[in-house]
């Protein structure tokens, strides 16, 4: 968790952000998570490694971004029904982030409401930039 960084935001007037990483491989939530943590944003980072525990923790926490591996194996949950699940709360951002997936997969996503695609291997870099655009809303 990102606690206390005052970065460009005072420390009393940040909101909090609430972020939920979702993806089967764990160096690719380890990776999210440190490019999170290095932002200047103030935000609590919970992560599932499938989709049941993915809705399970969205569903308590109610995130205002998701990071969603749509393929994940093991689970009897898709990616897919994360997003659509999600997509339905305005307050939520899902943003796909996959390597794996087909064009009609991300396609279906975006359909649903997902606010953007980002393909593996991803810049840490461009991805730092979409984060805090992401989390600035």
């Amino acid at each position: 968790m990102t606690e206390g960084r005052e970065g460009a935001y005072g420390a009393e007037e940040a909101p909090k952000r609430s972020i939920l990483i979702v993806d089967d491989e764990a160096a690719t939530r380890k990776l999210l998570r440190a490019t999170i943590e290095g932002l200047s944003i103030p935000c609590t980072v919970a992560e599932a490694s499938d989709g049941d525990a993915a809705l399970q923790l969205g569903r308590k926490t109610r995130p205002d971004l998701i990071l969603l591996d749509i393929v994940l194996p093991g689970s009897s949950t898709s990616g897919v029904l994360v997003c659509q699940e999600f997509c339905k709360d305005s307050r939520t951002k899902v943003v796909i982030v996959s390597g794996q997936a087909s064009d009609p997969i991300v396609q279906a996503c975006l359909s649903m409401g997902a606010v953007e695609f980002v393909r593996k291997p991803f810049s840490v870099d461009d991805l730092r930039a979409k984060l805090e655009r992401w989390l600035a809303d």
